[in-house]
């Protein structure tokens, strides 16, 4: 049920989500603090066909432990999905919680605190997005970004951007230094500075050298 009392169904939330995908997710925002879209992943994993989205119900009492439960099973989800497009960069997953409240959207907090670190050793990320979210954007800490309509999952593979978002502990640093430590050489002149600043750091933090 809405906050009206109408009911709401599964295809009006699906067609929820692709609106908010196409309009807000896809699509460019003066207050991001880049050119670009909000997530520019998106749009090039929808048009590869390697974007699914499913639909899970978690009640009236939902806890944080059911939350964390319905993440990990995305997680297994994730990796036994029989993918349409090639490129496994492009991989996303997104889950839809259609019917958890506004009011309990902190447990949805709770519970990817809690995953992130399995994810990330799998060599995946995943975000949350709520109406009442309160993650930034990383370049603009003043501009509130991960607002959804209905509460979303998020998972993807980890991108070359996200050392914004795994600089902060050892064990994600060095999942991420991996994957994409061949890019911030010694002539690493192609890569973002503000990417490569955090990666320095960190490479001095946790006592790594390129």
């Amino acid at each position: 049920m809405s906050p009206t009392g109408s009911v709401v169904t599964i295809e009006s939330t699906l067609a929820e989500i692709d609106a908010w995908l196409t309009e807000y997710i896809s699509a460019s925002h003066p207050e991001i603090g880049r050119t670009g879209p909000i997530c520019p992943f998106v749009a090039p994993s929808r048009k590869n066909n390697t974007l699914e989205v499913r639909v899970r119900l978690v009640g009236q009492d939902p806890t944080a432990e059911l939350l964390e439960e319905v993440a990990r099973s995305s997680l297994r989800e994730y990796e036994l999905l029989s993918w349409q497009g090639r490129n496994p960069m492009l991989r996303a997953l997104v889950v839809v919680l259609s019917d958890l409240r506004d009011e309990d959207t902190a447990l949805l907090d709770l519970a990817q605190a809690r995953v992130k670190d399995d994810f990330v050793a799998r060599g995946l990320m995943i975000g949350q997005f709520h109406r009442n979210c309160e993650v930034t954007a990383a370049r603009n800490p003043r501009f509130v970004v991960s607002k959804a309509p209905v509460p979303v999952l998020a998972v993807r593979a980890i991108a070359l951007h996200d050392i914004f978002f795994l600089h902060e502990h050892p064990h994600w640093f060095r999942q991420y230094r991996e994957k994409f430590g061949k890019f911030y050489g010694p002539d690493a002149t192609a890569v973002d500075p503000a990417l490569l600043d955090l990666y320095r750091r960190a490479e001095r933090a946790y006592g790594h050298s390129s």
